[in-house]
């Protein structure tokens, strides 16, 4: 039987549920869920999938393992045992980029990360017969979490960000996640059969992720992970896992996806940033206001994430533009309206009741998807 691994896959605060769903759809079974985590367990093959295929991910981590910490020796003993060596090869550089420490009687997060930082760097001098690790290699990031006298670590799998899918070549002002974008549509409830319609498109990250989606693009499929030159990672399993998802995409599919935006520069930009996503002339992309949008078909899904309010201009703004937006119901009639913003009450401007309402986290950023029914 081939070795399992216990992992967690990050999300924004939020897209717990959709995360654990996509888990679903790509073969998973999920388990626990906290707040922006889901874990599940996989081999060395299902890992590489999870990565490749994940769009509501931000990170892949592996659980390491857990153990008793109450004091420093019974941290530097706990990490001294974990086996470091199947994650870190002999050449790499191992970095402890967080640690939290919660009611336990540890508290200096410093002292730990340079605590478990040297466990592991004697365990793996010891198994590869080295008087100093060399860290001339990739660098491996590490995160310790110390709850009621019990470490937890974990090694992240990514190496950058899974939001980070290579397209985005240009630039806009506020920008949403990739990994957001595609958690909205799931919330949404889009599917490929309906006309989706995004009219503050920005970067045309929603269209663009919708389109990857539509043609079953995996996102991760044009970059590399830090698991991949693990000691552990199977490059066959690679090899196979990303000739499968060439294989599972449909391009030729009949699909109507297009944003707009007011400013002719933006559109350009997300024009580039479909072209670079291998989605030229596929996600139709033009200049408009959002005010003035007009609907594509009878029938459809409308997304509008307004760059007004606490990211960008004033509050006064935003309150002007949503004034404007009320026209959108009545000429959108039979669309799903689908709203991104900073404001939990939203659908009073409208006089409407949300059928969903969610809560969406990101450091400190919180903002409220609202769909309302058509």
């Amino acid at each position: 039987m081939k070795q399992q691994f216990y992992l967690s896959a990050a999300c924004v605060l939020g897209a717990e549920r959709v995360l654990a769903q996509e888990l679903g759809f790509l073969g998973f079974s999920s388990g626990e869920r906290t707040p922006g985590r889901v874990y599940f367990s996989a081999d060395a093959t299902g890992i590489i999938r999870a990565l490749i295929n994940l769009r509501t991910a931000d990170r892949l981590f592996l659980q390491l393992g857990n153990f008793p910490a109450g004091d420093f020796d019974a941290l530097f003993d706990g990490a001294l045992a974990l086996p470091w060596e199947q994650l870190i090869g002999r050449n790499d550089r191992l970095v402890v980029e967080k640690a939290r420490c919660l009611r336990s009687q540890i508290d200096s997060q410093s002292t730990v990360q340079a605590m478990v930082q040297k466990a592991a760097y004697d365990r793996l001098c010891g198994v590869y017969k080295l008087a100093r690790m060399p860290e001339t290699g990739p660098e491996r990031a590490v995160r310790v979490r110390i709850e009621a006298d019990t470490a937890w670590v974990e090694v992240d799998l990514s190496g950058e960000a899974l939001s980070r899918r290579g397209y985005r070549k240009v630039a806009t002002e506020a920008p949403l996640k990739e990994s957001v974008a595609a958690a909205l549509l799931f919330m949404a409830g889009w599917k490929r059969s309906y006309p989706l319609y995004d009219i503050f498109c920005g970067a045309g990250t929603i269209p663009i992720e919708a389109a990857l989606y539509a043609f079953d693009i995996a996102p991760g499929l044009n970059r590399s992970f830090s698991w991949e030159t693990m000691p552990v990672a199977d490059p066959a399993a690679v090899q196979v896992e990303r000739a499968a998802a060439h294989e599972r995409i449909r391009t030729d599919r009949d699909v109507l996806i297009g944003g707009s935006d007011a400013d002719a520069s933006v559109v350009k930009a997300a024009l580039a940033n479909a072209g670079h996503a291998g989605l030229t002339g596929r996600v139709k992309l033009f200049t408009a206001k959002a005010e003035d949008a007009t609907p594509p078909a009878e029938r459809g899904f409308l997304f509008a994430d307004p760059p007004y309010g606490k990211r960008l201009g004033t509050p006064a703004e935003a309150e002007a533009l949503y004034g404007r937006l009320s026209g959108l119901v009545e000429r959108f009639a039979g669309w799903q309206l689908c709203f991104i913003v900073d404001r939990e009450d939203f659908g009073a401007g409208f006089g409407r009741v949300a059928s969903r309402k969610v809560k969406l986290v990101d450091g400190a950023e919180i903002r409220w998807f609202h769909r309302f029914p058509a």
